[in-house]
């Protein structure tokens, strides 16, 4: 926000106080903000005090209290007085700077505002939205758009706006710019001040019957390396390199989940978390992911089939759904495997299990757990010239045929004129042909020239002879 000292006044007076004489120095500086009103400073060198009035403006009030300098004695030299007015300048462009900087935070968290919510279809929440932001979360919102990362976030999000997977696409950019402040920015706006509406339960992932999970299970077979080699929601299941490690400490099922992240160029970065899963004593197939801090979220896994032999082919079915403060109602389905490929000797019961829970085993999504080196950096930008050019291609090659569609459709228009006309040729000769001695002679005395008519009736009747 701009601002300006439009004017500035100092005067000096002298007056004595408790028997001693010395020099009081005035300064009125007024300031004009981008808005119409006003603020004036008074800054005042009465006994070490430095304070505002004045101030006109609604939105933001500037009060500072600050000890300068001592009230100076008569016998005060010159240079001593320079002195005096060199601090107070500096002490009234700090002033000045420290008001700015307040009007700047609030500038940009409008401006983020703008960005993040604005665009959305409800105005009216996208408003309460940016007032509660302003209003609780200012200092995270401004650190926010001065973070790189945090700042990327919000414009990945724009993308976002009015898509089908509108959800979708926010939860994969925040896995790709996640970082402290992003979570310091959440916890804010999410959690403690609700600033951002929750989304609602549609109820795309429901608590499954009882009679679809096992009977029993045991959470001490669960613990060593699992992969994760299908996945039911791409949000959240397919992420490549899903190597989990289990073990149980004090009755409880610890996981230390470790996945990758792709990046636009091709790598990828590595997330990890430590999750503690608590299982339902009365059903053994249920394990409760509660009692976190980040988001307040929870997660209930449901134990649809599992076989644990110490095989190749071990398995456990887990089909979740979950909770926090940004979203009620997510959910999805995991297939662990020993191996890092889906064994194929599995998959019948595994689309029996997915029946029983009205899903389609089919839809289910392979993971890439090779877990390889990332490509250099060359290589991946070579890649990505490559399927630049080869969508280039595509896209011309979708271009030629859409023309050469038309083009046929073009002659084949043509082609059933030609046709049509030949008929009425056939149609025509045929009926001349059918034609009595006796009707020819009367259809040729009928016969009459294009002139002859226009002659007849004058150039009222724009005719074209046809011969």
């Amino acid at each position: 926000m701009a601002l300006a000292a439009r004017s500035s006044c100092l005067s000096l007076r002298d007056e004595t106080r408790h028997g001693r004489k010395a020099f009081y120095f005035q300064v009125f500086v007024k300031l004009w903000p981008t808005s119409r009103k006003s603020e004036q400073l008074k800054l005042i060198t009465s006994g070490r005090n430095l304070s505002s009035v004045g101030s006109n403006c609604s939105t933001l009030l500037f009060r500072r209290t600050e000890e300068i300098s001592s009230p100076l004695p008569s016998s005060t030299s010159k240079a001593e007085v320079r002195w005096v007015m060199k601090n107070l300048v500096q002490k009234v462009s700090d002033a000045v700077k420290e008001w700015r900087h307040l009007h700047l935070i609030k500038l940009v968290g409008l401006l983020a505002c703008t960005l993040m919510f604005i665009p959305s279809a409800n105005a009216v929440d996208a408003l309460k939205t940016c007032s509660c932001l302003l209003k609780e979360c200012r200092i995270e919102l401004a650190k926010c758009i001065a973070n790189p990362s945090c700042a990327a976030n919000v414009a990945c999000l724009q993308t976002c706006n009015n898509r089908p997977d509108e959800t979708e696409c926010q939860i994969k950019c925040g896995d790709l710019f996640e970082n402290s402040v992003v979570d310091e920015f959440n916890e804010c706006a999410v959690s403690r001040k609700k600033c951002v509406p929750r989304k609602s339960d549609v109820g795309e992932f429901p608590v499954p019957d009882p009679a679809a999970l096992v009977k029993s299970f045991d959470i001490e077979k669960f613990t060593g390396k699992w992969f994760i080699s299908s996945g039911l929601n791409p949000t959240f299941d397919t992420f490549d390199c899903q190597l989990h490690e289990f073990h149980t400490e004090s009755n409880k099922l610890m996981g230390n989940l470790t996945w990758r992240i792709r990046t636009p160029d091709g790598g990828f970065f590595t997330r990890s978390a430590m999750q503690r899963f608590v299982q339902d004593p009365n059903q053994p197939g249920i394990l409760y992911n509660h009692d976190n801090e980040y988001l307040h979220y929870q997660d209930d896994w449901y134990i649809l089939s599992s076989k644990i032999e110490n095989q190749p082919d071990d398995y456990i079915f887990v089909y979740y759904r979950g909770r926090n403060d940004a979203w009620d109602g997510y959910g999805g389905a995991v297939i662990y495997t020993r191996s890092s490929v889906l064994p194929e000797s599995i998959v019948p019961e595994l689309e029996k299990a997915a029946k029983s829970v009205g899903r389609d085993f089919s839809t289910f999504i392979k993971t890439d757990n090779t877990c390889g080196p990332e490509p250099p950096l060359v290589e991946r930008l070579e890649k990505k010239i490559e399927e630049g050019e080869r969508t280039i291609v595509e896209e011309v090659e979708q271009i030629e045929e859409e023309v050469e569609k038309v083009g046929k459709t073009e002659l084949t228009l043509f082609q059933k004129l030609a046709e049509g006309f030949k008929l009425l040729e056939q149609d025509e000769e045929n009926f001349l042909r059918n034609l009595s001695k006796e009707e020819t002679e009367l259809l040729n005395q009928l016969k009459m020239e294009a002139g002859e008519i226009e002659e007849l009736f004058g150039q009222s009747l724009p005719i074209r002879k046809l011969r």
